[in-house]
């Protein structure tokens, strides 16, 4: 079937040059080892990027994934009770900490206020290997959310799963450093403290996705690949094959880790690797995050710098599903006004009150096929293959419309 998009709304954010040629699979053998990869000794749980004073606001603890089979809960059944009305346009964030990172200062409500100030619709509270709820009070077992819809700005759980190993292989960066950070998004369960994940007896990047995989089949939520070229930690084969794994939502823009988005002479960009597994016929969408730790002005990673715009209802579970389904766009800057499948043609237009020049580039199987000046574009649908365009700004910010497939007859 095909899907249509929809779009309408967006922020600021690193820069990425237009998706080149595709990026060819290498098919590198398996690795593992029988002794424990180490870990980074400086750096444990990827905590040095962002090192905050003050430590989370919740109590210490560590939770096993073998204990999580008594927290299971499953998600609200199909006839919960939905919003009025019909679907809305709404934007929020799916990559956010707060003090419970242990890497971030400030406190869920001032995080919560700064999002709900600047007019977002919803938020994931993504902290380092723990999902925490908003009070002590509370238990919003076997809910995506922490906080009601009618309370104002809808509150995701959510958990960014973190492992920081040393010699991963496929080999990355020269440093041995490898960063395997997995956001899950609206889980059910509620484990107590601190997660215990990891897999520590294999070298294997596959290995150590697979057990964030593991660790969604039993907390529940949508997994969402952080930051992947950080360290040069992705490459086609293994973005290939999680997306054959379920995995649906990837950053391909995350404006705390900019520099790694747009790939070297020797490392394939983000784009060019979504490029390389939408070839490959993978189900895939790509987001933007601004990987918020430090607010009010302070600190290196401010909020605000990348975002999703959503078509749903204003439902927690609609919104997942929008997620899920490629129902959104992304922007670190550029408002859109539409963006849908009409007809037998994907049409793209920016958002008429916004300021600037505009660049609308069309991509189809991997390959630039088409490049517009202007704030309107349309292009029909291949015979074959996808469907996806990026729109510029003269100032480099941009906004990535979903890839499209034409139906199957």
């Amino acid at each position: 079937m095909r899907r249509a998009l929809v779009v309408l709304l967006a922020c600021a954010g690193p820069d990425m040059p237009p998706p080149g040629e595709p990026v060819a699979l290498h098919a590198p053998a398996a690795h593992a080892a029988p002794d424990r990869p180490p870990v980074d000794p400086l750096d444990p749980e990827g905590m040095s990027e962002f090192a905050s004073s003050e430590g989370p606001d919740t109590v210490p603890g560590i939770t096993s994934l073998g204990h999580l089979a008594s927290l299971r809960t499953t998600t609200r059944a199909a006839g919960a009770a939905r919003a009025e009305g019909g679907e809305v346009w709404l934007k929020g964030s799916t990559h956010v900490h707060a003090r419970a990172s242990g890497d971030s200062g400030e406190p869920n409500a001032k995080v919560i206020a700064w999002y709900d100030q600047h007019h977002y619709d919803f938020i994931v509270l993504t902290d380092h290997n723990r999902v925490s709820e908003l009070d002590a009070a509370s238990d919003t077992r076997g809910q995506p959310t922490l906080r009601a819809p009618q309370n104002g700005l809808i509150v995701f759980s959510g958990i960014e799963l973190t492992h920081n190993p040393i010699g991963c292989l496929p080999v990355g960066d020269p440093s041995g450093n490898c960063r395997i950070h997995v956001n899950l998004l609206g889980p059910t369960a509620r484990p107590g403290g601190r997660l215990e994940w990891a897999e520590r007896r294999s070298h294997a990047r596959l290995d150590m996705y697979r057990a964030a995989l593991n660790a969604q089949a039993a907390l529940g939520g949508l997994a969402q690949i952080n930051h992947p070229q950080w360290l040069w930690g992705m490459n086609p084969d293994l973005l290939v094959e999680l997306a054959g794994r379920g995995v649906r939502l990837m950053e391909v823009a995350n404006s705390a880790f900019s520099k790694w988005n747009a790939g070297d002479a020797f490392h394939p960009s983000i784009e060019a690797l979504w490029d390389t597994a939408l070839t490959h016929g993978a189900t895939l969408w790509g987001t933007a995050s601004d990987d918020a730790h430090d607010y009010e002005g302070r600190g290196k990673y401010p909020p605000g710098g990348g975002w999703v715009v959503v078509r749903a209802r204003r439902d927690p579970q609609s919104i997942l599903d929008a997620l899920a389904n490629g129902r959104f766009y992304a922007s670190n800057g550029v408002v859109l006004q539409r963006a849908a499948v009409e007809g037998n043609e994907l049409v793209v237009e920016v958002d008429p009150a916004a300021a600037g020049r505009y660049t609308i580039d069309f991509i189809e199987n991997a390959r630039r096929v088409e490049s517009i000046a202007g704030t309107t574009a349309k292009r029909a649908l291949p015979g074959a293959g996808y469907l996806r365009a990026v729109v510029t700004r003269e100032d480099g910010k941009r906004a990535w419309v979903q890839p499209v497939r034409p139906e199957r007859r």
